[in-house]
């Protein structure tokens, strides 16, 4: 991994957190990382890891490179795909973290058959723990795809899924730190709401979601199993869970992912619409 280039366009949270995750992580050099941001001077270049990673001008860094990660914003996505594809002459592996474009849209945007895989990383990235999925073209070969998992795999966990199955991954991984830490904030309330003080319900609500996330992950049994193990009959567990039940909770929460899985289409036809027939 260590002898391929690997350029970014777009040098956002989102790039800077998969940039510190590969320095970080030892698998990829730093002097074979480069990037390209139109609000970042060419000069200047990115201070990640204790490392400096250096600007390059974007008509130089396609030639130099052999991965391109596209991570600008979805509106911005095809204007660069039209500025890009003349420079891209010899074969290069483009990955896009565009929320919305699928491989389809991707493919049809470059003359020449370029490998291209299409990631969706979530926010956690930032602390080098995304969920990641990945999807490619017919053109991704298993090295391309093996490249791809190892370059998100420096910022979390990573799956192979079909391209169909992206939306449920938008609605579920790609939207979900927001509902969780809608659930911690409800956590936090209620307990502030029985006279403890913000802090130590704070400290609580995120140890106690950490620590059973952690027996989720660890433990061989499915969830149900655990949640019986805590709901003794008649005891304090059981009580709120009948709550949550009354109030349907699980049926919400499935709603709130297919809601965003559903806009994540509705946004794909939108920012497609304008795709050159």
């Amino acid at each position: 991994m260590q002898d391929k280039h690997i350029g970014f366009i777009g040098a956002g949270n989102m790039a800077k957190a998969l940039i510190q995750g590969m320095v970080q992580s030892g698998q990829f050099a730093p002097a074979h990382i480069r990037f390209n941001d139109k609000l970042q001077s060419e000069h200047h270049p990115l201070e990640i890891a204790g490392q400096s990673i250096v600007s390059m001008d974007k008509e130089g860094l396609v030639t130099w490179s052999d991965v391109l990660v596209l991570a600008v914003k979805p509106q911005d996505l095809f204007n660069l795909l039209r500025e890009v594809d003349p420079l891209a002459t010899e074969r290069k592996l483009f990955i896009s973290i565009a929320a919305g474009i699928d491989i389809a849209g991707l493919t049809k945007s470059l003359s020449v058959a370029h490998p291209v895989v299409r990631a969706m990383p979530n926010t956690s990235a930032r602390v080098l723990a995304s969920a990641t999925a990945l999807t490619g073209n017919a053109a991704v070969t298993p090295g391309d795809m093996a490249l791809a998992e190892r370059i998100f795999q420096c910022v979390g966990a990573v799956v192979q899924v079909e391209e169909s199955q992206m939306p449920g991954v938008t609605g579920l991984s790609g939207s979900g730190p927001a509902y969780v830490y809608a659930f911690l904030r409800a956590m936090i309330e209620g307990g502030v709401s029985l006279g403890l003080s913000h802090d130590t319900a704070s400290q609580l609500a995120i140890q106690t979601l950490r620590g059973a996330v952690e027996m989720a992950a660890a433990s061989e049994d499915d969830l149900d199993t655990l949640i019986r193990q805590i709901c003794s009959p008649n005891g304090t567990t059981l009580a709120g869970m009948k709550v949550l039940e009354t109030r349907h909770f699980q049926e919400h929460v499935m709603e709130a992912i297919q809601a965003s899985a559903q806009r994540s289409e509705e946004l794909r036809r939108e920012l497609q619409a304008d795709i050159r027939e």
